[in-house]
């Protein structure tokens, strides 16, 4: 015996979510910034060499390229002037180790 379908009538009703609102590039170059103020403290925290910080600079070189791809050098110069007015006692040694990240970076300076 097969069961009739009493479930063809809730299809209906179910309403599809609304696409979320695509954030503004100020808010994504903010987020950007987030993230990248995350990795760079822990690179920053850890020796100079070793696998760990080679993987953390791979991810701040993808956030580099999120950047680039968001707004060019501007959305990349904004991230990194969200990580350097964190805290402007660590500025430079963040700014380098961003720096040697995006190096080749499109938009990124020379």
């Amino acid at each position: 015996m097969i069961r009739p379908r009493t479930t063809g009538h809730l299809a209906e009703t179910i309403q599809q979510p609304e696409a979320a609102a695509k954030p503004s590039s100020k808010e994504s170059a903010d987020l950007i910034g987030q993230a990248l103020l995350s990795l760079v403290m822990v690179v920053e925290s850890q020796p100079l060499v070793g696998p760990a910080v080679k993987a953390y600079q791979t991810a701040i070189r993808r956030n580099g390229e999120e950047a680039s791809a968001l707004g060019g050098q501007e959305a990349m110069e904004a991230a990194l002037h969200f990580v350097i007015d964190a805290d402007p006692a660590h500025a430079e040694r963040r700014e380098s180790i961003i720096d040697k990240a995006w190096t080749g970076l499109p938009g990124w300076r020379s």
